[in-house]
């Protein structure tokens, strides 16, 4: 899966395990994506 940076909306998330999300979220150059914010749900994350 390739790598990119871009800014974009976060439209929803989604549990993954116990300590990872999955991220929908909307770019203006890509549309409507979907990624695995890994550790969010854990105590000290900063997401």
């Amino acid at each position: 899966m390739p790598l990119f940076s871009s800014e974009a909306l976060v439209l929803r998330t989604y549990r993954l395990g116990e300590a990872d999300r999955i991220v929908v979220f909307l770019t203006s150059d890509r549309g409507k994506k979907r990624g695995v914010a890994k550790g969010a749900r854990r105590t000290r994350s900063r997401f």
